[in-house]
């Protein structure tokens, strides 16, 4: 038979790990059932007005020729402008040793494809080796010109060459550590173009993709005055020591890491200088223009 002294005991001990684990309050059974109620209508209100809140955000107007709401687009607009206030003159990123680098995927076929659903090497325009000998890069001036087209002979032949390693990195998550081999967009730039330097923007594209004989939207991709200048930002023709494929950009592609994938055009055709804030393929698709790291 258990005592009274054991039963108060144990009654001792039960109050002390109910003040130990509900913070030294106990309450009743109405004022739980209270305070539930004011929860659960507390979370039901915070989840109706993010709700509201997210379909103001939807319904908002956009601005003209994008995709996403204005005030989601002023937040981008926010964030390019932090970015491009911290960029330094002569910072760097982070260079790797050649055996460091590592394979990398195509990821990517836009302003490649000879067909529009194109997955495979062999669905994509192929440039052969005699094409990419007589490729050119035709240029427009921020007024309009047209001006001489840069030869990718000239190119390869007439600049210092420079072989840099550097992590290569997605929007989609992944990163791999590549080697190129190419020259500096600056020097092609200061013998071709030297009055569009101080263009705000260069917006670089394809040739224009084809559809059973069909052509379609070129791809394109606006970089700022300060990555083209940048002395680590590269015409490349070589990755990983091999000449490119046409997945990865042949016959020429620009490659900087100052900027994520989508932003290092493959097969670059043309270079429209504008001072004028403007849009590529993934800007009209909700990106931000910057796209920087």
């Amino acid at each position: 038979m258990i005592s009274d002294a054991t039963n108060e005991e144990e009654a001792a001990r039960e109050r002390r790990l109910r003040e130990q684990t509900d913070n030294g309050e106990i309450i009743s059974a109405e004022e739980y059932k209270r305070r539930s109620r004011r929860s659960f209508l507390a979370f039901a209100g915070l989840g109706i007005g993010g709700f509201v809140g997210f379909n103001r955000i939807q319904n908002n107007e956009s601005r003209d020729d994008d995709t996403i709401p204005a005030v989601l687009r002023a937040g981008l607009e926010w964030n390019e402008g932090v970015w491009e206030r911290v960029q330094r003159d002569g910072a760097k990123a982070r260079t790797f040793s050649v055996s460091d680098r590592e394979e990398i995927r195509v990821n990517g076929r836009h302003g490649l494809r000879a067909t529009r659903n194109a997955t495979a090497e062999a669905d994509l325009i192929q440039v052969s080796p005699e094409e990419a000998e007589t490729w050119e890069i035709s240029m427009t001036g921020t007024d309009g010109v047209a001006l001489d087209p840069i030869p990718l002979a000239s190119i390869k032949s007439d600049f210092e060459v420079h072989d840099m390693v550097w992590e290569h990195k997605c929007v989609e998550g992944w990163a791999n550590i590549v080697h190129w081999t190419g020259v500096r967009v600056s020097d092609v730039l200061e013998a071709y173009a030297p009055e569009q330097l101080d263009a705000e923007w260069g917006v670089m594209r394809t040739p224009a993709e084809t559809d059973g004989g069909r052509q379609e939207r070129e791809y394109s991709a606006a970089i700022d005055r300060y990555t083209l200048r940048h002395s680590q930002s590269l015409f490349a023709w070589r990755l990983n020591d091999e000449d490119l494929t046409n997945g990865h950009g042949a016959p020429i592609r620009l490659v900087t890491p100052l900027k994520y994938g989508i932003k290092q055009i493959k097969r670059v055709g043309v270079i429209d200088f504008t001072n004028d804030r403007p849009t590529d393929y993934w800007t009209q698709r909700g990106y931000d223009l910057h796209a920087g790291l």
